[in-house]
């Protein structure tokens, strides 16, 4: 009896388990239905499931006319980056530019807020991207 005797010590094998088979007889065996696709569904899918291409703009905000790049980008999708910081030494413009993009992003149901501590930037995501504050 050597030390490996105990570890290749082969347990009695276990019979199968019996299967349930019914009986039919004289039937082929049904097949899975598979529904098939046709080609131009395919391809109509992979359009539908197609990703849309979205930027991050950077527009830096220097008068009012600025405002509707601002809306025509977030329309499209895109992200934006607002700087403000040319208007930082006219804080009563900055106030009202501001305002006005706050109430712009409402009306597009979209999201804002400021990205910088030192500097005034804001970030302006479309209605369907929130962003965590």
């Amino acid at each position: 009896m050597g030390l490996f005797d105990k570890i290749k010590k082969e347990e009695p094998r276990k019979a199968r388990p019996l299967t349930i088979k019914k009986d039919v007889k004289g039937q082929p065996p049904a097949k899975a239905e598979v529904e098939v696709v046709p080609l131009e569904e395919d391809e109509l899918a992979k359009q539908i499931v197609k990703p849309q291409v979205r930027y991050v703009k950077k527009i830096i905000v220097t008068s009012y006319s600025d405002l509707e790049a601002i809306s025509r980008e977030v329309q499209e999708g895109n992200l934006v980056i607002a700087d403000l910081t040319p208007l930082e030494s006219k804080p009563e413009v900055v106030e009202k530019v501001s305002e006005q993009i706050v109430g712009m992003v409402r009306a597009l149901d979209g999201s804002i807020a400021k990205i910088s501590k030192y500097e005034i930037k804001l970030l302006i995501t479309p209605p369907d991207i929130k962003i965590a504050k």
